[in-house]
């Protein structure tokens, strides 16, 4: 492990000050230090932090001071803390369905509906769908490919059918080199899949089911021939006006202006 810049000179400069800092004010100083070891890639997934004694020392802090900076650390799920004898501080893989989660639950504190997430959708994918054809992504074809396979054979199975719609549209921003598009996605993803599932659960009884289905697909197929094709402004256009159209189908089986419910009981 990288060795780490130490705080202690910061926490002196607090207390000449007059003003005792804090347990939590020194103790956010100390995870903000190891943070960025790993945000900066100083401190890899899988590397161990090291043990407290050290961390002490190096840090000039106490016990509770230090255990205080690596429970905050482990609340963003940046490590991974273990007891005993062969215990200690481990940097993990960032899951970005933790973030997911905390972002859902801020939007629903500030009432945003549905259609306010659909709107956002809107403009994340076209662009992403016009970057992708620019980018000539071999990859990225075979796995839309793929997808639009798949999901022919679960056209009647309305829960797999709107899972791999979800997926459909993360393909899109997963390689159209930009990876905050992709991010954006991502955050949203949870939210957007729950109502592609449910929609297509909702619908799946009613006439005209079967074609609304098969114009999913068909509009799929065509976004892969203009990418391939490398049209990325008509691709852009298209999958827009695509998704307003699905946002009429997503809005008619939800009330689009209530809030969205992302924190709910299994």
């Amino acid at each position: 492990m990288s060795k780490l810049k130490q705080v202690s000179s910061a926490t002196a400069d607090l207390r000449s000050t007059g003003k005792a800092p804090t347990k939590m004010k020194i103790a956010e100083r100390v995870a903000a230090e190891l943070r960025r070891e790993i945000v900066t890639g100083k401190l890899r997934p899988g590397d161990r932090l090291h043990n407290e004694r050290e961390l002490q020392e190096q840090f000039s802090i106490s016990r509770p001071t230090l255990r205080e900076a690596l429970r905050m650390l482990e609340s963003e799920s940046l490590i991974v803390v273990a007891r005993g004898q062969h215990g200690g501080a481990r940097v993990t893989e960032h899951d970005p369905k933790v973030l997911a989660r905390q972002v859902g639950a801020c939007m629903q504190m500030r009432g945003v509906t549905l259609r306010d997430v659909w709107q956002a959708r809107s403009n994340i994918e076209p662009g992403a769908a016009r970057l992708l054809a620019q980018t000539d992504s071999a990859e990225a074809v075979q796995e839309m490919m793929l997808n639009i396979a798949e999901a022919k054979k679960a056209f009647d199975d309305p829960v797999a059918y709107g899972t791999l719609t979800n997926d459909f549209s993360l393909i899109l921003t997963r390689y159209c080199g930009n990876q905050t598009l992709h991010i954006l996605a991502t955050l949203m993803q949870d939210i957007v899949a729950k109502q592609h599932v449910d929609v297509t659960v909702r619908t799946y009884a009613t006439s005209g089911d079967d074609r609304m289905r098969e114009l999913n697909i068909r509009c799929r197929e065509k976004l892969l021939s203009l990418i391939e094709a490398g049209d990325g402004q008509i691709a852009e256009k298209y999958w827009r006006d695509h998704l307003e159209e699905s946002g009429k189908v997503v809005f008619s089986a939800y009330q689009a202006g209530m809030p969205i419910d992302v924190v709910q009981i299994p």
